[in-house]
C-alpha cells in the first residue's frame, strides 16, 4: 500500500476478515471488476454493501479494494482471508 491505511481503515479491515471467518461463499472481485468500480468512486464490501472504494459499509466492512490493497502490502503476512 503506497499509504498506510488510516486507524478507521484499519478497523474495517478487521471487522471484515472478522467476517470471513464467520461467511462462506465469498470472492473477491475480479482485477478488471475491481478497476470499474474504482473508476467510479466506489466498491463493494464482502457482504454485497456499496462503500466508497477507499471506505466501509454501514456494517463496518472494508471495501474489497482496502482489503485487497492490504493484503498486496503484507503478502502471507498479518491477514490472511477467510
Amino acid at each position: 500500500m503506497d499509504v498506510a491505511p488510516t486507524p478507521d481503515q484499519e478497523a474495517a479491515i478487521r471487522v471484515a476478515h472478522a467476517w470471513f471467518g464467520r461467511h462462506s461463499g465469498w470472492a473477491p472481485p475480479d482485477p478488471d471488476t475491481l478497476a470499474d468500480w474504482v473508476a467510479e468512486g466506489l466498491a463493494r464490501c464482502p457482504d454485497e454493501c456499496i462503500a466508497a472504494f477507499d471506505g466501509w459499509c454501514a456494517h463496518g466492512l472494508a471495501s474489497w479494494w482496502l482489503i485487497l490493497r492490504d493484503l498486496e502490502a503484507h503478502p502471507g503476512g498479518r491477514r490472511t482471508l477467510g
